[in-house]
């Protein structure tokens, strides 16, 4: 970004004086994110005059890095020709990518656009079910005969290369395009020339289904260190590959999604400043809703304990103490077991080692936040030993019950088959409020013998 930052100025020059060979040769020595970068702090006008000063190739690599708005606002302006070049020179699961988020209109008018081969490619893509691997990958992979030499192989490579996303893995089928192996060009390239392909392929690759999740596709990546993995119909029939480059965005676009219902809000596909202001306050207002109704439980047992405040008003000095204890402990516990299933490192079969780990832990917890809450207490003037020890005990009791709660919820919504993301923060804090409260009065009821 640094380069292109020091040249906007200039841009911005040479386009008024419409310079626009100097601008021409300049921009090719930028990468195409760069481009974007420049392409953001220009009128839109400007963006339209710099954008046709790009080769065509170049051009729908750039505008594959926009986003969704300002590739639907290019859209808007560029002529029919404009159109075509575009939409032709983009690969097909950018492509797949900017269709999907269209009007059915426009769609129909960027498809009349290509050509009949590539047409079936973009409805083919575009008939997989949302946010599967089908949808995600690229038709556009290294094929090979298991019968080549390591010699034909790399020719083929040559011949079919740069058309395809990648050149690293060659994937080998048979007649009927079954996936029989994998081959990496690091294997082809340092093995002798006659050497079979089926010799040095690895038999049975990694591969995905083209209806399993993305979510489930970038971990399969992850796992396995993989540059790209290949995707294969019921039949097991290669039909595409999905390679790392993608596989980033949907890392990405599921961290966010997971960070928003972890903060008890509805997901959005769009940035914080591509979302509408409105737009944006209802997907925040369902949920505080929700937790501004459920956090009238906290306000019931207050209202049940009344007699006992009244017996002993020393105990409201503790409640936020205890309150916001309850609700961290069962926030951090909530997290670590989210993180754990998304990763796939806890598996819902699990859920007794997690019992067992989580129950332990809270005893640990508590009983040192127990001993601390029993210090804090002794100093606070007009109490007694059995307003010590209740304090103590509630933060015991809370932190272990925290613990578990926060533990088991987000596996119980992975069995219903829910995010457990949703299971997170305000959720828990809600539901530990209430958990906290019924704990300390009951000890306290029984300690002190009030209410």
């Amino acid at each position: 970004m640094e380069p292109i930052r020091i040249m906007i100025p200039e841009v911005h020059e040479a386009i008024e004086k419409r310079d626009f060979r100097a601008l021409k040769e300049a921009l090719q020595e930028f990468h195409p994110q760069d481009i974007v970068d420049l392409l953001r702090t220009m009128e839109p006008a400007d963006r339209l005059i710099l954008f046709r000063l790009l080769a065509k190739d170049r051009a729908a690599e750039v505008f594959s890095f926009l986003e969704l708005d300002e590739q639907k606002d290019l859209l808007s302006r560029f002529t029919e020709q404009n159109l075509k070049e575009i939409i032709v020179e983009m690969s097909p699961d950018d492509r797949t990518d900017l269709l999907d988020e269209l009007p059915a209109g426009v769609v129909k008018r960027l498809l009349v656009l290509l050509d009949p081969a590539e047409r079936a490619v973009a409805n083919e893509l575009l008939n997989y079910p949302e946010s599967s691997a089908g949808r995600l990958m690229t038709p556009e992979f290294v094929d090979l005969n298991a019968d080549m030499t390591v010699d034909e192989a790399i020719q083929r490579i040559r011949q079919t290369g740069p058309d395809k996303e990648t050149i690293y893995y060659a994937y080998v089928t048979d007649a009927t395009r079954t996936l029989k192996g994998m081959v990496s060009l690091r294997t082809l390239l340092l093995a002798k020339p006659g050497t079979r392909i089926e010799e040095i392929m690895k038999e049975e690759p990694i591969r995905v289904r083209t209806a399993d999740d993305q979510e489930s596709v970038a971990h399969v990546i992850r796992k396995y260190d993989l540059l790209a993995v290949p995707v294969v119909d019921r039949e097991e029939r290669l039909v595409g590959i999905v390679t790392v480059d993608d596989v980033v965005d949907v890392i990405a676009d599921e961290a966010t999604e997971d960070i928003q219902k972890m903060g008890a809000i509805e997901a959005a596909e769009e940035g914080y400043f591509q979302t509408g202001f409105f737009s944006l306050a209802r997907r925040r207002i369902l949920w505080l809703m929700i937790l501004l109704v459920t956090a009238t439980l906290s306000g019931s047992i207050l209202e049940h304990y009344t007699a006992a405040l009244q017996a002993a008003v020393i105990l409201v000095f503790f409640i936020p103490m205890l309150m916001n204890t309850g609700g961290s402990t069962g926030t951090q516990s909530a997290t670590l077991i989210i993180r754990g299933l998304a990763t796939g490192e806890i598996d819902v079969r699990q859920v007794g080692r997690v019992v067992a780990r989580e129950s332990l832990m809270g005893v640990l917890l508590g009983s040192a936040m127990g001993l601390l809450g029993f210090l804090r207490a002794i100093l606070v003037p007009g109490s007694d030993p059995n307003v010590w020890f209740t304090v103590g005990l509630t933060l015991i009791l809370t932190v272990t019950a925290a613990n578990m709660t926060g533990a088991l919820l987000p596996i119980a919504a992975k069995l219903l088959r829910a995010d457990p993301a949703i299971m997170a923060g305000p959720v828990i804090a809600t539901i530990m409020d209430a958990t906290t409260l019924l704990i300390y009065f009951e000890i306290a009821r029984r300690l002190l013998g009030i209410g």
